[in-house]
């Protein structure tokens, strides 16, 4: 009940696992579904669902109500920010739109109640997942279904908001009044801190935030300087205390405060800067259509983490049914087909995020990357600076370009990291695809032992390949995974001498 059981992890596997045990008493929780239908006497049966972030129950009461219970993790982010975003996002939607999404019937964002977690209680969503539907729908209605996707969900982006961050309920008590900005329109609700955990919060396994450089800001944030800002903080704040060797990373990140200023008064980052909503997730398994006719969609799910963006933030958001195709565009082919259809539909139906696709990716690529530097290193947003300094001029930068060109040693030193950076990158890819594994490490729970078994062979095969103790090292060191025994080819290697 209480243990995380769908999967295993190849990296940190303990940590994972322990990162979604969630405690609660069930039996509380049943009392409290039957309360809220009274002629319900007892609960017939119920399905577990464990997603890295929440854990759901299906319950089905014994007058053949079906509820969903949605239980977060400590992967997810603060308990208390994670659900009361959630369920705000949901009733502001509901109050302002007509995106489907199933009625929330109650609900607690603190963890010291009864039940001993923060949940969600809500109605099932009516139809079929798309997940499960989307095989067995022919062609022309799966482009249809894309365009009734588009209807429902984009209108959200066409709300207006005054700053950055997360909806929460206004009278959310467990957040400083400082960090509430209320709306205008609607003083229910109120922008706060942004509850995305793997950017702003300290909750990600295997890494840790030292705030040593900067303190957290989480927000929200009122302009776009305030919230670029923010990503630069969020770097910072991962690097270790100076007396850890990370002068590199920190050069990146000193240059990356040097170059925000001028990146956030481009004009094309300005005109795709409105503080836009999306869906956190959008995704097949998210969606729900009928089971009669695929083209109506019934009920669009987990808006977990949804936050106010600048519009730019979605200009490469791709759902899984409308993926560009990996042999390019073509008119006929069913792939494309559906990709220019969702396209079609943000361009007609939400030019606030059609307009974001026109975008010059030299423009977009360090907002993703800033952040990101001690968990990639410093090539990645080097490479991103220069790809910047190199596009200035062309882009229309009126001022200088504040990023220094490289001296000769220093261009050398950068070119040979890039080179083994894409090598790992290429290297980890095929990993990846050939043990069948997330890049997390994860795997299916009943696959566990068969890529534990391969994960070893893989390992020791490559450490026979090798001549020498350092080229060995070298393999041990950018390894990503934990879970084989890296000794053992070097003890073999040695009593075979």
């Amino acid at each position: 009940m209480f243990p995380y059981t769908a999967g295993r992890w190849l990296h940190l596997d303990k940590q994972q696992h322990d990162a979604r045990y969630v405690k609660f008493d069930f039996d509380r929780l049943c009392e409290k579904i039957l309360s809220l239908y009274p002629s319900a006497t007892s609960i017939k049966d119920f399905q577990k669902i464990e997603g890295g972030f929440s854990k759901v129950f299906i319950i089905r009461t014994d007058n053949d109500e079906n509820v969903v219970v949605k239980l977060p993790t400590s992967v997810a982010g603060s308990a208390r920010h994670i659900t009361n975003s959630e369920v705000a996002t949901i009733m502001y939607l509901k109050s302002n739109t007509e995106v489907p999404i199933p009625n929330i019937l109650d609900w607690n964002d603190d963890p010291a109640n009864p039940i001993g977690s923060a949940y969600i209680i809500m109605e099932h969503a009516g139809g079929i997942l798309l997940q499960e539907a989307w095989a067995n729908i022919p062609s022309d209605k799966k482009i249809k279904c894309i365009g009734a996707i588009c209807t429902s969900i984009v209108p959200i982006t066409k709300l207006d908001f005054s700053a950055y961050g997360s909806l929460y309920f206004a009278n959310a008590s467990f957040i400083d009044d400082g960090y509430k900005l209320k709306l205008s329109k609607n003083d229910k609700f109120c922008i706060g801190p942004h509850c995305r955990s793997s950017t702003y919060w300290n909750n990600n396994v295997g890494e840790s935030r030292y705030y040593t450089l900067k303190p957290p800001n989480r927000g929200p944030w009122h302009d776009l300087s305030s919230y670029a800002s923010a990503l630069i903080d969020s770097g910072l704040a991962r690097l270790p205390p100076p007396n850890q060797p990370l002068s590199i990373q920190q050069q990146a990140s000193y240059q990356g405060q040097n170059v925000f200023p001028r990146l956030v008064q481009h004009p094309e980052i300005q005109s795709n800067s409105s503080p836009t909503l999306f869906h956190p997730d959008l995704h097949k398994r998210n969606i729900f259509i009928s089971q009669d006719d695929p083209t109506i969609v019934t009920g669009i799910i987990d808006w977990q983490g949804a936050s106010i963006e600048p519009a730019f933030y979605y200009a490469d958001e791709a759902p899984d049914f409308s993926k560009i195709p990996a042999e390019g565009l073509s008119d006929s082919a069913e792939e494309s087909l559906r990709y220019q259809a969702y396209e079609i539909g943000l361009a007609l139906l939400a030019p606030r995020l059609g307009a974001t696709r026109k975008i010059d990716e030299a423009l977009l690529r360090p907002f993703r990357y800033f952040h990101r530097t001690w968990r990639d290193g410093f090539v990645p947003f080097t490479h991103e600076l220069m790809r910047l300094k190199d596009s200035w001029e062309r882009l229309g930068f009126e001022k200088e370009c504040p990023i220094p060109a490289m001296g000769p040693e220093e261009k050398e030193f950068y070119e040979k990291q890039l080179e083994i950076y894409d090598g790992m990158l290429e290297f980890r890819r095929d990993m990846f695809e050939v043990l069948g594994v997330e890049e997390d490490g994860w795997v299916p729970a009943e696959r566990w032992e068969e890529a534990k078994k391969m994960h070893q062979g893989f390992y020791d095969t490559l450490m026979d390949n090798l001549e020498d103790d350092e080229s060995r090292q070298e393999l041990r060191t950018m390894w990503p995974f934990d879970q084989c025994q890296p000794e053992t080819q070097v003890r073999r290697k040695d009593d075979d001498v």
